[in-house]
């Protein structure tokens, strides 16, 4: 009888603990679908996932062992989940510096029944079952060991890392992080950011550093198209182990360097001459064509320029209003901009997007101010779109743009075979390596600062610190080498003119495909009409379009001829532009002022980066890592099934 009494009490405490079980359980579900359905910053999608947790294992050799624990919600009846993590990553940063690596994934462990694949450059992870479907929550366990190879920062190392990547197609709030890393590190490089590509903002994160482990949380919710990303620049040599004399040199001196100018130019005559380019009479642009993209063609690569355009080129097209301001100064006044958003963007050029978005980040009024040491982040990713790979294939032969190493190389043998053997001689070894450092670095610089596309300050700046830099090292350490010996003098002027040539050779090495040759002819006919055309056509193109001299404006400046255009205007009468707002009655050379200077003060600040990056602190703040939201390896994204 007891012994029945006790069975049967024991029998009834088990049902009591799983019947509370289950109604804690039902409970809690309950909670949470209340939760998720009642909070608006989800939004109306089927799925959303309400808790990340993010454990980052970094490692010496450079490898991570990745921890993720997805809480997840689904409105309506679907399988699982789907988790795409990248083996490919290109790596930009804030100062424009880009970067590529190739990625093993290993060790992937996950608690539900899984399906794994590779598809466009990502690990495919399918979760969750064919034959079954689910709704309301489900907690996803995912582990995997993370392979970023050799670091390829130069001058030092760096965690740069998307915890939360910009590909996933739902809402994610909840998330939380924790790094531990394999040595002590500064906590004053170290930066957070969140946002679409690009973004530096670092508000609603904060985090702690505790020794070699950094924790935090993002109070918010992740939308779709949106990042999480981490960065922390470390000293070189902080990742280890990661996987990845006979006088027929005098002669070699002399002959070398002039085989090589032949075999690139044999190159050239095959791989890179172009076919003859027919100028066309042309009073348009290209059409379809942004003033940004048709700077690009012109020639043949973008730059800062090409995107300031985007400026005029967007206000033309009713996005943007240009308002003439003035800023006090210590002792006077001078004369400044403000942007005024009038519409969102509404088009579908990504760059004319990113330009738009990249401008009114803070606000639907901006000045100059607002712009200054910011807006460099997305004029270096536009101009980086716009120089990619499959847009040079377009307007250059594929096999020809693929040529240039050999021709450097050969630049970079000839250097060392004019300069290794006097060096030697006259010095000794022990002033080898500066003398061939030095003046290979401050007079290639030199050469890009004053040859390259760059502004006036620029060149001069470059012209005195290659000289600095590389002049002063060479005149003392390799010219008195070279006056020992007329040989060695001669071989050495008949180096450098083989250097000269080659690079000549390489900068025109690409060859134009059919499409970029019509297209070069079309601009080229168009910029040689800007510069020619008579005061009775132009009044005649005004007549038909009033906007004419305007739609053309934004052009003028990526190909040299702004300044020529709108003296042609002076004496043409003109109806002002709706999105320009002077003080002063309008005319032609009131607005040619005031446009030139806008272009030359949005120039300047477009591509101001700050002087420092400043110190990083626990509990958020500015972003301070020098990198951007979605710019590290990792992250990825995901979807529902």
């Amino acid at each position: 009888m007891i012994n029945k009494l006790t069975k049967g009490f024991i029998l009834f405490v088990a049902l009591f603990i799983v019947s509370f079980t289950c109604v804690s359980a039902a409970e809690e579900a309950q909670t949470q679908s209340t939760t998720v359905s009642s909070d608006s910053r989800y939004g109306n999608y089927d799925v959303v996932i309400d808790q990340y947790d993010v454990n980052l294992l970094v490692n010496e050799d450079n490898t991570f062992d990745i921890a993720e624990y997805i809480g997840a919600y689904f409105r309506v009846p679907k399988h699982g989940i789907i988790r795409k993590i990248p083996l490919r990553n290109k790596v930009m940063r804030q100062n424009g510096t880009v970067s590529y690596n190739r990625v093993r994934i290993s060790d992937i462990v996950v608690d539900e029944a899984n399906t794994t694949s590779v598809s466009d450059g990502n690990k495919v992870i399918q979760i969750g079952s064919a034959n079954a479907t689910l709704t309301g929550p489900k907690n996803y366990n995912i582990t995997y060991k993370y392979n970023l190879g050799k670091d390829t920062g130069k001058k030092y190392d760096e965690l740069y890392f998307n915890l939360i990547g910009s590909d996933w197609d739902m809402p994610i709030g909840g998330v939380t992080f924790t790094i531990t890393m394999p040595k002590e590190f500064d906590a004053s490089k170290l930066g957070f950011s969140k946002g679409i590509f690009g973004s530096s903002d670092s508000s609603d994160i904060t985090y702690q550093v505790n020794g070699k482990i950094i924790t935090g949380k993002y109070n918010g919710v992740i939308n779709p198209g949106e990042a999480l990303t981490v960065r922390l620049e470390l000293p070189d040599g902080y990742f280890v182990n990661a996987t990845n004399n006979l006088d027929f040199l005098m002669v070699l001196a002399f002959v070398l360097p002039l085989l090589f100018v032949l075999l690139t130019l044999l190159m050239w005559m095959k791989y890179g001459k172009d076919n003859k380019v027919t100028e066309t009479v042309e009073f348009y642009p290209p059409e379809g064509l942004n003033s940004a993209e048709v700077g690009f063609i012109y020639k043949g690569k973008a730059d800062s320029k090409d995107v300031t355009s985007l400026l005029i080129y967007l206000a033309d097209k009713g996005y943007i209003k240009i308002s003439e301001t003035e800023e006090k100064k210590l002792f006077a006044t001078s004369k400044s901009f403000q942007l005024t958003k009038l519409k969102e963007y509404d088009g579908n050029n990504v760059n004319e997007q990113l330009f738009l978005n990249g401008l009114f980040q803070s606000g639907s009024v901006v000045t100059s101010t607002d712009l200054a040491n910011k807006f460099y982040v997305t004029l270096n990713n536009i101009i980086s779109n716009l120089n990619e790979k499959k847009n040079r294939i377009k307007i250059f032969e594929e096999n020809s743009l693929s040529k240039n190493f050999l021709p450097i190389l050969m630049i970079i043998i000839t250097y060392f075979i004019i300069t290794v053997k006097p060096v030697l001689e006259y010095n000794g070894a022990g002033l080898l390596f500066f003398s061939l450092v030095f003046p290979g670095i401050g007079f290639t610089m030199l050469f890009l600062f004053v040859f390259g596309n760059t502004k006036a300050s620029l060149k001069i700046f470059g012209a005195i610190w290659g000289l600095g830099f590389g002049g002063v090292p060479w005149a003392i350490m390799v010219l008195p080498a070279l006056l020992e010996d007329s040989m060695y003098l001669a071989a050495y002027i008949v180096g450098l003119a083989c250097v000269f040539a080659m690079v000549i050779l390489i900068k025109i090495m690409p060859k134009r495909t059919d499409y970029g040759n019509e297209m070069l002819g079309k601009i080229e006919g168009f910029k040689t009409f800007l510069e020619t055309a008579e005061k009775p056509r132009l009044e005649e193109l005004v007549e038909e379009n009033p906007s004419y001299f305007y739609n053309i404006l934004p052009f003028t400046y990526v190909l040299g001829v702004s300044d020529k255009w709108m003296k042609k205007f002076e004496s043409i009468s003109l109806q002002s532009p709706d999105w320009y707002d002077s003080r002063s009655a309008f005319n032609m050379v009131v607005f040619g002022n005031f446009i030139g200077s806008t272009m030359t003060s949005a120039s300047s600040v477009m591509t101001s980066t700050p002087s420092s990056s400043g110190a990083g602190s626990s509990g958020g703040g500015g972003f301070t890592g020098g990198g951007f939201s979605g710019g590290g390896s990792g992250g990825g994204g995901g979807s529902s099934w």
